[in-house]
């Protein structure tokens, strides 16, 4: 069974693989899935930058305070504390500000040394790309639960 195989549909039907063969002109072979462990590994203690993909504009900035918390800034520089769980194989959020209660889920990729996002749910149907990671903190209000 091909990798594309193992991957979830969208709630409107069309395949994650078919989202990424579109979205990346050599499809599955060229990416590497990274299991939602190995990305913690690597965003644990430092703040990442999301944008559009493709067309590179800011999603928002996320910093990984430890393995269950983060926090978003989005565009508007809005902070949100959000509970970070591994489910299925993919990372999920479920932010403070959530009002449904859904977790939103993401499939990691790595094609080369570039990281990529896949959201696995109908409510964001969208790839973004890692464009940027420091050790700076976001200098948001301290939520508290933290």
């Amino acid at each position: 069974m091909s990798k594309a195989q193992n991957l979830p549909k969208f709630a409107f039907g069309a395949s994650v693989a078919s989202v990424v063969l579109a979205a990346f002109p050599l499809g599955l072979a060229a990416q590497e899935r990274v299991s939602p462990e190995l990305f913690l590994d690597f965003a644990l203690g430092k703040t990442l930058t999301f944008e559009t993909f493709p067309g590179g504009q800011l999603v928002g900035l996320e910093e990984y305070l430890r393995r269950g918390l983060s926090v978003w800034r989005d565009r508007s520089d809005t902070c949100v504390y959000g509970q970070v769980t591994v489910e299925e194989g993919q990372i999920c959020f479920l932010y403070d500000n959530d009002d449904d209660g859904e977790p939103i889920c993401w499939i990691t990729f790595l094609e080369g040394e570039r990281w990529f996002v896949l959201s696995t749910n109908g409510r964001r149907t969208e790839i973004q790309q890692i464009t940027k990671v420091t050790e700076d903190g976001l200098d948001c209000p301290e939520n508290p639960g933290v």
